[in-house]
């Protein structure tokens, strides 16, 4: 109940604040905004007005929308009378690129809060990064390693067996000799300890003889030891935040990437095969996961790390050229410079029923998916 409560509270927000970039980006650009609403219609209630604007609870606990004046063309837009002057327009009357500013602010506020929850949790734990050398992080009890006398945050520098000797450079190296010399004697030449990828020069050699695989546990390998293919980098105090936040960017790109990747597959095989992917999952299937890794009961670090994912997820995907979703109205609208905006919103409002029909399908597939995953243990 924990995970569920908390991934509520996340999802909350980042809806929360994508709806706040379209507001404000609206308000900036002389758009009158007549509702803001979490959740979707009917209306429950009113929280309050300001600023000529509703704030709204609605039935439906999805999402969320900011309900503009004129948003839907000139014909559903409320006309001012000579008694009730105002400084605010509506949507239709301005420019493209103020348009595509409003529809795209919500999106962008996501992926900004997704790189800066990134930069956060890298400025404080460390920024990863990929080990150029063999470190042992464990050893395993009774394993041949052990016996040898081998300790973890050492590198293993070179492997010798009875045909010959290789330099090592890499734990790829080490896992390739063992798996080709199982149940025979080798050498390990050691250097250490090992600090982060630095590791102190003195040297020590130790021998031992490989397990075959009759002699090695479930869960374990033939020398018995678990390797540090990554490991945390510090800077000075002052650094940190820079070094996150540079961090941050990069794999709120590359996950951005990934998840534009994932969509493909999926949209691919739904195509093809008639299948969604296994490892696409909706909200039922995102808090199970979350709540088996537990990743929402780590500490306030994990809960920021998981919604700055789930915060770049949402950007992706409401920028995709769907009807309905963000990146459909924002194309629409520069369809508008090639084919006149009348004829436009005449074809946007079709495809709008469209995308909302087949976005609730999606997810009821999705949803269905997951749930069944979830009782059959798939």
């Amino acid at each position: 109940m924990l995970s569920i409560l908390i991934f509520i509270l996340v999802l909350s927000f980042l809806v929360i604040i994508h709806e706040l970039g379209h507001f404000i980006v609206a308000r900036l650009v002389k758009i009158k905004v007549e509702e803001f609403g979490l959740g979707y219609p009917p209306r429950a209630i009113t929280v309050f007005r300001r600023w000529g604007s509703d704030f709204t609870l609605n039935w439906i606990p999805f999402g969320g929308f900011v309900r503009m004046e004129g948003e839907d063309g000139v014909e559903k837009s409320s006309v001012p009378t000579k008694k009730t002057p105002r400084t605010d327009g509506p949507f239709y009357e301005k420019s493209v690129l103020a348009r595509l500013a409003v529809i795209l602010a919500g999106a962008s506020v996501n992926f900004i809060f997704g790189v800066l929850a990134f930069s956060v949790v890298f400025s404080l734990v460390g920024i990863p990064r990929l080990s150029t050398k063999a470190i042992v992080a464990e050893v395993l009890p009774n394993s041949p390693a052990a016996t040898a006398g081998v300790n973890p945050r050492t590198a293993i520098t070179r492997f010798t067996s009875p045909d010959g000797s290789v330099e090592i450079t890499n734990f790829q190296q080490v896992v390739d000799q063992v798996a080709a010399h199982k149940g025979q004697t080798i050498k390990l030449t050691l250097q250490g300890p090992c600090e982060e990828d630095r590791c102190q020069e003195n040297t020590t050699e130790v021998e031992t003889i490989l397990r075959s695989d009759k002699q090695t546990p479930a869960g374990e390998g033939s020398l018995g030891v678990r390797f540090e293919n990554e490991y945390l980098s510090f800077y000075p105090w002052y650094e940190m935040p820079f070094r996150g936040a540079e961090y941050g960017i990069k794999q709120a790109v590359l996950l951005g990437g990934a998840i534009l990747g994932a969509l493909w597959t999926m949209v691919s095989d739904l195509v093809t095969k008639g299948i969604l992917p296994s490892q696409v999952s909706g909200p039922v299937g995102i808090v199970h996961e979350a709540s088996n890794s537990g990743i929402l009961t780590q500490g306030p670090l994990s809960v920021i790390l998981f919604a700055g994912m789930l915060s770049i997820n949402l950007a992706i995907m409401n920028v995709l050229p769907i009807p309905a979703l963000d990146g459909g109205r924002a194309l629409f609208i520069l369809l508008e410079v090639f084919l006149g905006k009348k004829r436009i919103q005449h074809v946007e409002a079709y495809a709008n029923y469209g995308g909302y029909a087949l976005l609730l399908c999606l997810i009821f597939l999705v949803t269905a998916k997951d749930i069944i995953k979830i009782i059959t243990g798939g």
